[in-house]
């Protein structure tokens, strides 16, 4: 009886032994399989756009885009925003800008958008996703008249599709329309930056996507500010950017605002007055 006893616990944690080895590698080969496809989506979207990456390159590629790509990314960013409002909450009815650093480096923003009611809701790094993400935090508390909306570059430079974006900003402009009907959704264009330059026809994608969608919908408006910030010959104008090639300067936001303020001044003048 005690032989079996031995037995049966020797042959147990034998047993047990290599249940946890399997396991190990099987969670070691989905690693090395999560690694490759990786690697293979940045050599692709790469490709996509014309460049042959090394080995090297790739695996510095994978890494930086992970990082934008991670849905956690900004949470500490959001609970910031969170603790603002505890502290003093905006206004209902007022004009939601949300989106990437672009709104959020706009600081001549209220002086812009005067005598209107503005929120700033940017996050450098920002994607279409990360806001889907925090909306019922960042979006539907402030029951907005209207939002700005602007996001989606960083996606694309993130190695995202086109269409994959457009659906995420789809996803957050159904949301609106379900939770808040009234409020209008002005989606500002990605504009022509020289750092991303080279990206420039997976946003265009993206643009005549939002464009077609708009002009179905009553309640979401298009605004191109691409025109303006090309030139003659079709190249961004660098002139309006800051030294980082991407992130605009005073003149590249004075477009900006004649833009808004000429969309939002048509559906919302009582509000000008």
């Amino acid at each position: 009886m005690h032989l079996f006893k031995h037995i049966n616990s020797s042959m147990t944690k034998r047993a047990s032994f290599y249940l946890i080895g399997i396991l190990f590698v099987l969670i070691l080969g989905g690693w090395f399989a999560y690694e490759k496809y990786w690697e293979y989506r940045v050599k692709e979207g790469a490709k996509a756009l014309g460049y042959e990456l090394n080995d090297e390159e790739v695996k510095y590629w994978v890494k930086r885009i992970r990082s934008y790509n991670k849905i956690d990314g900004f949470d500490e960013d959001i609970e910031e925003f969170v603790t603002q409002d505890k502290r003093a909450m905006p206004p209902t009815n007022g004009f939601l800008f949300i989106g990437s650093s672009s709104i959020r480096l706009w600081k001549s923003l209220e002086e812009d958008m005067s005598p209107l009611k503005v929120i700033n809701r940017g996050f450098g790094g920002a994607h279409t996703k990360h806001i889907n993400r925090h909306k019922d935090k960042i979006v539907f508390p402030y029951k907005p008249k209207a939002i700005v909306f602007f996001c989606g570059s960083n996606d694309i430079n993130g190695w995202n599709s086109p269409e994959d974006v457009f659906a995420e900003f789809e996803n957050f402009y159904n949301s609106v329309k379900e939770k808040l009907p009234k409020t209008v959704v002005f989606a500002i264009s990605i504009q022509p930056s020289p750092n991303r330059f080279d990206q420039r026809p997976r946003q265009q994608k993206w643009n005549e996507s939002v464009r077609n969608l708009a002009s179905r919908e009553a309640n979401l408006v298009f605004v191109d500010v691409s025109p303006p910030m090309l030139s003659a010959d079709d190249k961004p104008r660098s002139e309006l950017y800051t030294d980082d090639m991407l992130h605009m300067n005073e003149k590249g936001y004075k477009i900006w605002t004649k833009l808004v303020r000429e969309n939002l001044k048509e559906y919302f003048p009582d509000d000008f007055l």
